[in-house]
């Protein structure tokens, strides 16, 4: 490899800003820096790129005057490489830090920077955080983040600097955002190629490969954050110039674009955005004062049901001053959230399990949690059952379904139905046919006996019904189950202008979705339109439906539904003529869907012994009777008030469809 041609000793640090677009940006940058730099020997160079907006000319002319900075303009527009090439001429023989005039600095930043670079012998650039920068963004590197203003850039830069100074990780290429570049690594270097990169993006990238082959490294100084707005200047033709360049990049240095995704997978900076996310996620509980009080929320991560429940619950907590912190099964581990923040806050706050338990357990306790609830462990390693005691604080248990005797979770065998609850023996041939719906693989015994534990040991196990309590109990008869519905009955009353809506009014409505429903039927015939909501999957009904709508078309039956949601496949479904599909819906639009439908009733085709269901509520609310299998909680709620019909769960296909349309909703 390649030695570079280290200098002795450091040299002044010089600021490049080109400026082209975007005065109010653009004087925030420059203010930045002059409120960072001031009373230091650090030379500031701004390179007009013969900007079209005069306001910013003139506002440019006037700032650098005021403040001592040097200002060079182009006569004509060259470019983002060969404004960058000005200013390296003008300050030949200095290190430069290279800066987009969309960025904000804050307090701290050049020296950090400075540190980092002469660190190591053969350092040759260095970039910082930002929420915009590519490998370097943060807190998610995935994808853009919002831009932060002036003060929250300033906090920013105090929790780097206090998770990560003096912290160095070498990267691939430096971002030109904010671009430290040694004064010999740039004179061994040379220039950026403005011949080739023409208005900009990659010409860093480029530098930094011609850079890396003469033995000079590139580090990430995570303990510094710069704000960066992103494309002030280039504007609509970013997309164009970015594909254009990359191209470049791959002819120039082939094996590039790979070279980075390779790095991209080892995510080697990691650490320091978890270090970041660390110190900003404890400095929510430092604002509050005194020591935290909070509980500890553990869910699986697949929607539904379950997260309306935990996020009614946090915001529970929330009211009383106590911080709900949610915990959710990732790769390998698990994430941590605080609820009242966005899912997003600090997605760095991952813990591989079990090697990283400890330092799980250490910053729990530190948050002060007083309280496990557990809503479901779906997702996660053994050690998860062991977090109260390693916390030692109590837990509570609520019960969303049978993950906690049965493996596949909604008690459907190996036929896709209703099991029957056999005995151990039972379950394990199940397993054995069917397979399980968790990840974790353990004995069936040892797997009721860890349950049975946890049950015992909660201060509280919640069920939301009575039917899941007599569930839970016939396998767990040494533990106490808490009836607790998850909705009032006064949420599930209809609205006002959502009363029931009869046969007569539907019958003079034209077939929903333009001759899909009602083929073969006259216009004004009787028809019983039904209602499915939600997201219908095979548990949820699917394969019920499917039965249901061939039967219907078969035999010409003056019967249809309408799925106001979706399932796995829409297009099988609606190649019947009887389904109707509205797609997915957001949750405050569901009963102005529902309304708009006209059906009779609701119709929850659900071969689970669900546990509440929250579509049966959403249904009555909309005025509509509920049509529901003599399974679970739905059954046990539509007999205790009488707002519905219950059926044989063994109904399908032809028999199914003889007792919907004999069905009287007139009454």
């Amino acid at each position: 490899m390649a030695q570079p041609d280290k200098s002795a000793g450091r040299k002044p640090v010089a600021v490049i800003i080109p400026v082209f677009r975007n005065r109010g940006v653009t004087l925030a940058c420059l203010q930045s820096v002059q409120e960072t730099v001031a009373d230091k020997k650090t030379r500031v160079v701004v390179v007009d790129d013969a900007s079209p907006e005069p306001d910013l000319v003139e506002a440019v002319d006037i700032f650098t005057r005021q403040h001592g900075f040097q200002l060079v303009r182009h006569e004509r527009n060259r470019g983002f490489p060969a404004a960058v090439n000005t200013g390296l001429q003008k300050v030949s023989g200095c290190d430069v830090i290279v800066l987009n005039s969309d960025t904000l600095v804050a307090e701290g930043w050049v020296e950090e920077l400075r540190h980092v670079a002469h660190a190591a012998p053969n350092t040759g650039t260095v970039t910082p955080f930002s929420n915009d920068a590519s490998i370097l963004s943060y807190p998610s590197a995935d994808k853009k983040n919002r831009a932060p203003d002036d003060e929250e850039t300033k906090t920013l830069m105090l929790e780097a600097h206090a998770a990560n100074a003096g912290q160095a990780v070498e990267i691939p290429t430096a971002n030109g955002f904010c671009m430290y570049v040694r004064h010999d690594c740039l004179r061994q270097t040379g220039l950026l190629r403005e011949d080739v990169f023409a208005q900009g993006y990659g010409e860093e990238n480029d530098f930094c490969m011609r850079a890396r082959a003469l033995g000079w490294k590139h580090m990430a100084a995570p303990g510094v954050f710069v704000a960066h707005v992103g494309s002030a200047s280039f504007g609509g033709t970013r997309a164009a110039l970015m594909q254009r360049n990359a191209a470049l990049l791959e002819r120039l240095h082939p094996g590039y674009h790979a070279f980075i995704a390779r790095w991209m997978a080892q995510d080697p900076l990691f650490e320091a955005r978890r270090r970041l996310d660390l110190v900003r996620f404890r400095s929510q509980s430092a604002r509050k004062g005194g020591k935290a009080r909070a509980v500890l929320l553990v869910t699986h991560q697949h929607g539904g049901g379950v997260e309306r429940v935990v996020q009614e619950q946090a915001a529970g907590f929330q009211k009383k001053g106590v911080r709900a912190l949610v915990l959710r099964p990732a790769h390998h581990g698990c994430v941590l959230e605080d609820a009242a923040a966005s899912a997003d806050a600090w997605p760095s706050l991952r813990f591989r399990l079990p090697d990283e338990w400890a330092v799980l357990t250490r910053l729990l306790r530190a948050e002060g949690v007083a309280l496990v609830a557990l809503h479901h462990l779906e997702g996660y390693t053994s050690e998860i059952y062991k977090l109260a005691d390693a916390l030692g604080c109590p837990h509570t248990v609520h019960v969303h379904d049978y993950m906690w005797f049965c493996q596949r979770i909604s008690l459907l065998g190996p036929q896709g139905t209703y099991c029957g609850e056999p005995d151990v023996a039972g379950c394990q041939q199940c397993v054995a046919l069917a397979g399980r719906n968790i990840t974790e693989e353990q004995d069936i015994p040892a797997y009721l006996a860890r349950s049975a534990r946890v049950l015992e040991e909660a201060r509280a196990v919640y069920v939301p019904s009575h039917d899941t309590a007599k569930r839970m109990a016939r396998h767990f008869p040494t533990v106490t189950f808490q009836v607790k519905a998850l909705e009032k009955p006064r949420t599930m009353l209809p609205d006002a202008g959502n009363a029931p809506i009869f046969a007569e009014k539907h019958s003079a409505l034209p077939p929903v979705g333009s001759g899909v429903l009602g083929h073969g039927l006259a216009q004004n015939a009787p028809r019983l339109r039904l209602c499915v909501i939600g997201g219908i999957g095979w548990e949820k009904g699917y394969g019920v439906l499917h039965e249901a709508a061939l039967d219907a078309a078969l035999r010409d039956l003056p019967l249809e539904f309408v799925i106001v949601g979706h399932t796995p496949d829409d297009a099988t479904l609606m190649k019947s003529g009887r389904v109707f599909i509205t797609g997915e819906y957001q949750e405050k639009d569901a009963l102005s869907l529902i309304a708009s439908v006209q059906a009779q009733a609701a119709f929850l085709p659900s071969i689970w012994p669900e546990t509440w269901c929250f579509t049966l509520s959403l249904a009555w609310k909309a005025g509509l009777p509920a049509i529901v299998f003599d399974l679970g909680a739905p059954a046990e709620r539509v007999r205790a008030s009488g707002r519905g019909k219950v059926i044989d769960p063994a109904l399908s296909g032809a028999a199914l469809n003889d007792i919907l349309i004999k069905m009287d909703f007139t009454a």
